[in-house]
């Protein structure tokens, strides 16, 4: 039976959430939405003219260095732990089994961690719109995160995000001693694109980490 915990309040372990750690998917579903352009912009490529949403799980070390992200254009990390399972540039390009509502997300990044190397300590989850649409444009959407038995720990509703949101630091995976803990971040950030919103999220990592104490 799948279950969602309350967006402002999730931050637990996953065992503590009820999710098998073994495997999660990282997944994104919405309906086709046309954005009518206007004046010069009717000039742009006809695929700037439906909104096109990104996910990506980017990999942080105990420094919260960057080790690797995994988006659209680097489909699985170095030691294939966490695997994207194809890019959608507009929400139906997928086929009808990955469209809105359908079986499959148009959209998905699989976790594997117990694969996950040991120096990797934090896994930020993050949306973009690639033509810098507001996520808030769609007709219906959300975000969701979920075991390999269906699952689900959240989901987030685009359509209730900032109406200038455009890039969203969704969730944190935190490595403990024998499991992951994992908070709902919810953040819009001002990056315009993934590597970018890797480098803000690596900077209020580096901010949250505990202050060294003088002995």
């Amino acid at each position: 039976m799948s279950t969602t915990a309350p967006l402002p309040l999730l931050s637990n372990s996953l065992r503590g959430l009820g999710l098998d750690a073994g495997t999660l998917f990282f997944a994104l579903n919405y309906e086709f939405t046309k954005i009518e352009s206007k004046g010069l912009l009717k000039r742009f490529k006809k695929s700037k003219d439906a909104i096109d949403i990104d996910l990506a799980c980017v990999l942080y070390d105990n420094h919260c260095t960057i080790s690797d992200i995994v988006w659209f254009k680097q489909l699985r990390d170095k030691a294939e732990s966490v695997k994207h399972q194809g890019d959608s540039l507009n929400g139906k390009d997928r086929g009808e089994q990955a469209m809105y509502q359908a079986p499959l997300d148009q959209e998905q990044i699989r976790l594997s961690l117990d694969k996950i190397p040991a120096h990797i300590t934090h896994i930020a989850m993050i949306a973009n719109s690639y033509h810098s649409h507001p996520f808030s444009k769609v007709e219906k959407g959300e975000i969701h995160l979920s075991d390999d038995e269906g699952n689900r720990c959240f989901e987030v509703n685009l359509k209730q995000l900032p109406r200038d949101c455009t890039t969203l630091w969704v969730a944190h995976l935190r490595r403990e001693v024998d499991d992951w803990h994992l908070t709902l971040q919810n953040l819009p950030l001002p990056a315009e694109d993934i590597e970018n919103a890797a480098q803000e999220v690596a900077h209020e990592l580096a901010r949250a980490l505990p202050i060294p104490q003088d002995i």
